[in-house]
C-alpha cells in the first residue's frame, strides 16, 4: 500500500511538472500580477494592443503561501505579511520512507513576519523574521533529562532570512517570467549549547550561515496561474564542533528546494490554491551532520484558499500535509496569513 501511494505521488508530481512546462508552449499569455504578498495590480504585457483593443490582464492574486513568488514588487512599494502556523507531529519519517512513532507529543508554533520592498524596477528585497515556539509532553525518548523530564517548552526568534530577487526575463507569449534569487539565512536562532532539560525543544535555529541561490518561474495560462521554485541552499556551520575549543565553519549538508504551485481564481475575491513543496538533501564527502537541518527528503502538499478584503488587505488559509520523507518529523500544519500592501 505504501509503495502504491509513493507511485501515485510520483505520477502526480510528474503531471504537475508537465502541466507547468506544457504551458510554456501556449500562446496568448499576458504579464502576470505582482508576486506573492505584495498585492500589486497586474502589469500589462509589453505588447501594444491594436486599435480599439485592450490587452487582457491576469487576475490579482496573493501568490503561493509556501513557495516564493516570481514577479517583484513595484518600485518604491512595500508590503507586510504575517503568517501563523501550528504543527502537529504525527510521527517521524524513517530511512525507508515509513512513518514511525515520535515517542511523544510534539508541537511547533511558527509566526514568520515578512517585510518586502521594491527599491528599483524589476528588483525586490525582503526580510523574514520568524518567531518559533516548540513544546512537547509524554516524551519517551532516550534523552538524558537531568530530572527525568517528560515535557518541555521553549520559544524564541529563529533564523532570519534576507533575500533579493531580480526579474531578468519578463513573461512572453511562450516563455515564462524568470527571476534570479540570492539570499542569506543568518544563524540568529538558538541551536547550540542546548539545555538537556528542554528535551531539544530549545533548538529553534540551524546554527548555520545559509547561502541561497535559485530561480523562480511564473506563467499565466487563463484561467490558471503557475509558479515554480528551484533553490540551492548551502549552509556553513558557525558554532563550535564537538571536542574543540575554537569556532569552526564547516560546510554542512546542501539541499535543493523544488516547489510547484497553481492558482485558480473563482472570481475577483476568491482564489483556490494548490502547492507541492519538496526538500532534497545530501551530504558532502568528509562533512559532519551538525546542527538542526531539514529532513533528508521531504515532500508534501498544501491546499488553500485566498480572499481579497480590499485592494490593500488579503488573507490566505490552508493546511500543510507532509506526505513522504526520509528522516525528520511528519507533521500537519494548519496555516493562516494576512497581507497588507502599502
Amino acid at each position: 500500500m505504501r509503495e502504491l501511494m509513493v507511485r501515485r505521488t510520483i505520477w502526480l508530481i510528474l503531471a504537475m511538472v508537465l502541466a507547468f512546462h506544457w504551458t510554456l508552449a501556449l500562446p496568448g499569455a499576458a504579464q502576470g500580477p505582482g508576486a506573492g504578498p505584495m498585492l500589486e495590480k497586474p502589469q500589462p504585457t509589453s505588447e501594444l494592443p491594436g486599435a480599439g483593443e485592450k490587452k487582457e490582464e491576469a487576475p490579482q492574486t496573493c501568490g503561493p503561501l509556501i513557495s516564493d513568488s516570481c514577479l517583484p514588487n513595484e518600485e518604491h512599494h512595500a508590503s507586510v505579511q504575517v503568517l501563523w502556523g501550528l504543527s502537529f507531529y504525527t510521527g517521524n519519517f524513517s530511512p525507508n520512507w515509513w512513518v514511525v512513532s515520535a515517542k511523544g507529543n510534539f508541537y511547533t508554533f511558527q509566526m514568520p513576519v515578512k517585510f518586502t520592498y521594491g527599491p528599483t524596477k524589476d528588483l525586490e528585497t525582503y526580510i523574514v523574521v520568524p518567531f518559533i515556539a516548540n513544546w512537547c509532553n509524554n516524551v519517551n525518548l532516550d534523552i538524558a533529562a537531568p530530572n527525568g523530564e517528560r515535557s518541555a517548552g521553549y520559544a524564541g526568534i529563529g533564523d532570519i532570512t534576507t533575500v533579493a530577487k531580480y526579474n531578468f526575463h519578463p513573461e512572453g507569449d511562450i516563455c515564462p517570467a524568470m527571476t534570479a534569487v540570492g539570499g542569506i539565512g543568518w544563524p540568529s536562532g538558538h541551536a547550540s549549547h542546548l539545555n538537556p532539560r528542554f528535551l531539544a525543544q530549545d533548538a529553534v535555529g540551524t546554527g548555520s550561515l545559509n547561502f541561497i541561490t535559485g530561480i523562480n518561474l511564473y506563467k499565466w495560462v487563463k484561467p490558471f496561474l503557475f509558479y515554480s521554485n528551484i533553490w540551492l541552499n548551502t549552509p556553513v556551520n558557525m558554532f563550535k564542533l564537538r571536542d574543540t575549543d575554537q569556532p569552526q565553519a564547516v560546510r554542512n549538508r546542501e539541499n535543493v528546494i523544488f516547489n510547484l504551485a497553481a492558482e485558480y481564481p473563482l472570481n475577483k475575491q476568491w482564489i483556490l490554491l494548490l502547492e507541492m513543496y519538496s526538500n532534497w538533501t545530501w551530504s558532502n564527502p568528509g562533512t559532519e551532520s551538525l546542527g538542526f537541518q531539514s529532513p533528508t527528503t521531504l515532500l508534501g502538499f498544501l491546499p488553500g484558499i485566498e480572499y481579497f478584503a480590499t485592494e490593500k488587505v488579503a488573507f490566505t488559509a490552508g493546511c500543510v500535509f507532509d506526505t513522504f520523507g526520509k528522516f525528520g518529523g511528519n507533521k500537519i500544519t494548519p496555516a493562516f496569513t494576512v497581507y497588507y500592501n502599502f
